[in-house]
């Protein structure tokens, strides 16, 4: 089934979602057949300016994935001059690593690349290079680079009906931004651009393309109208597209979906019924924005977003994690954008924005922070644990005796915003529970040592649901990004409280009733990982001892008005 939506932005665009219905099985033998099929060449620059940290990272990550993979992938160096008998294995079973000398050549590398494709026209199988570099050309604009390039353009443009030749591109430190856009769209499919300034980060950046590389399919899509798309995919399950502005899908009652084993699969299309957050943000995760204008509209669209719209619990966690990383990319778009309206744009700017342009394509395997991970490991435990299931079941299981003891409690328990007391908050979602604002201090200390990195600065009068707490935060953190003042995760950020004084950066669930009790419980995991990391995913065991010291702290600001006594009870 192939659904669509249009987007509320000014180029009107639309988002199709087309469910693949492959069995897992089909899965399994499809990655499996690509891993196999896929030749890999990884082309490393070894020239002097690589010496130390950068050459060292880089000759560690390939170990790792000659490990992992136990695939011997070959491995070009090249400095001005290029070593093409080594593989990932040979590297693997060196106790030394690449020596960095010298300076750079790409015309040698070039030409390299071209007589490796003409010796292996016949095997009929996809290449990808991965082409790393730290540097330019000893002569830019000298005859040999040019006939290099010349050269394996040519020989590229007669293998269009070739298995997939893709060009993929790291740099690393003083490169030339369009020179290595221009390697990115050598092969007769585009590769994709990752850039750093830290040689650390150079493993990140290898681990990305590889994955990448191992997993994506591409499909070709067409419409009865002849316009045609084309879309990646990494997952198996879903291939989502945006269309061309002002594209009517109205009149459309089909699509043609071709992957790349070119089986060809026909899907009924139609208007999306159940639009949830999910949907909004993975068509928002695929716009690539212009200029600070489009950069700002998509902040706007991201602010209506209601994150609790979710089917279930794990979607919502996804949704949750996907909205994020939207809004710090922006963030990031519109630093960026600002600094090309100087006289002189560093070059350094030019890299990253275009290396950002295909950050939503790594958002699921690079991660930045050293919450990393630990978010990792959660996510799993989360997708391997029917959470959504197991709050459903204690919910079904409730009495007509117990909901009517939870409806007696309605009038004292009340979520601030949302107005929903807690026997319709308990009626309405198995996932939601009711809590207390409190206003915090986080410092980077919190991920490692809770205890010492978060400090309670007030005890609020608030009772508010998770939901509305989470959706809040949301709205705020968006605001303020719009107006400029937001620069870094750990900035503080908040919502009004009950008071007119009050603010609100955490919340502290309330016990209530047994049965509240029981959803508090299982979600621990999940409230407490956003406490202290900003992060439904942050979770770690010593948050829970954490949580004593700060119950503790909860209790020294008390008042001895009869309504702090009671939520303090709770």
């Amino acid at each position: 089934m192939a659904t669509y939506l249009k987007l509320r932005l000014s180029n009107q665009q639309n988002y199709v979602e087309i469910k693949l219905s492959h069995p897992e099985e089909t899965y399994n033998t499809t990655a499996a057949a690509a891993g196999g099929d896929l030749d890999i060449i990884c082309c490393v620059d070894v020239s002097g300016s690589m010496s130390g940290s950068p050459i060292n990272n880089v000759c560690e990550v390939l170990r790792d994935i000659y490990q992992r993979t136990q695939k011997d992938y070959r491995l070009f160096t090249y400095n001005t001059q290029t070593d093409v008998k080594r593989t990932l294995k040979t590297l693997s079973e060196r106790n030394d690593n690449l020596q960095a000398s010298g300076g750079t050549s790409f015309a040698c590398i070039f030409t390299a690349i071209k007589d490796y494709l003409l010796q292996n026209a016949s095997a009929k199988k996809p290449i990808t290079f991965i082409f790393m570099t730290d540097g330019q050309d000893n002569e830019p604009n000298g005859p040999a680079l040019q006939k290099s390039v010349q050269m394996l353009k040519l020989m590229l443009s007669g293998m269009t009906n070739s298995p997939p030749i893709t060009f993929h591109v790291i740099g690393f430190g003083e490169v030339n931004d369009a020179f290595l856009n221009q390697i990115r769209t050598f092969g007769t499919r585009q590769g994709l651009f990752r850039y750093s300034t830290e040689s650390k980060e150079l493993q990140n950046n290898f681990n990305d393309m590889f994955e990448y590389a191992l997993n994506v399919r591409q499909f070709t899509i067409k419409f009865p109208n002849g316009k045609t798309y084309t879309a990646n995919n990494i997952d198996n399950e879903t291939v989502g597209f945006l269309t061309n502005d002002g594209d009517d899908l109205s009149a459309m009652a089909e699509l043609t979906l071709i992957d790349d084993k070119t089986t060809t699969t026909q899907f009924p299309l139609a208007p999306m019924k159940d639009i949830r957050a999910i949907h909004l943000l993975h068509a928002l995760n695929l716009i690539q924005p212009e200029n600070e204008e489009q950069v700002k509209s998509i902040q706007t669209y991201l602010n209506d977003i209601q994150i609790t719209n979710s089917k279930n619990f794990a979607e919502r966690l996804e949704t949750e994690q996907i909205y994020k990383e939207i809004d710090q990319r922006m963030m990031e778009y519109r630093q960026l954008f600002t600094q090309l309206k100087m006289t002189q744009v560093p070059e350094r700017v030019k890299l990253q924005l275009s290396a950002l342009r295909h950050d939503p394509i790594f958002a699921n395997t690079q991660r930045k922070k050293k919450l990393d991970l630990r978010v990792y490991k959660n996510v799993d435990y989360f997708k391997k644990t029917n959470i959504s299931g197991i709050l459903q079941g204690y919910k079904d299981s409730i009495t007509s005796d117990t909901w009517q003891k939870i409806q007696e409690q309605k009038q004292n328990w009340v979520d601030t915003y949302s107005k929903e007391d807690i026997y319709e908050i308990m009626r309405k979602s198995s996932d939601n529970i009711l809590c207390l604002g409190i206003f915090v201090q986080r410092d980077e200390e919190v991920i490692n040592n809770p205890a010492k990195g978060l400090k309670l600065l007030k005890v609020t009068n608030t009772i508010i649901s998770y939901d509305s707490f989470i959706n809040g935060m949301n709205l705020a953190k968006n605001n303020q990004q719009v107006q400029g003042q937001f620069t870094t995760l750990n900035d503080l950020y908040s919502i009004a409280g009950a008071l007119a004084d009050e603010q609100i950066n955490a919340v502290i669930p309330l016990y209530i009733n047994d049965e509240h009790m029981k959803r508090i419980r299982i979600l621990e995991g999940i409230w407490l990982g956003y406490l202290y990391t900003l992060d439904s995913y942050g979770y770690d065991k010593q948050q829970e001892v954490a949580l004593l010291k700060l119950l503790y702290e909860i209790i020294q600001q008390r008042t001895n008005t009869q309504r702090q006594k009671q939520v303090l009870i709770e």
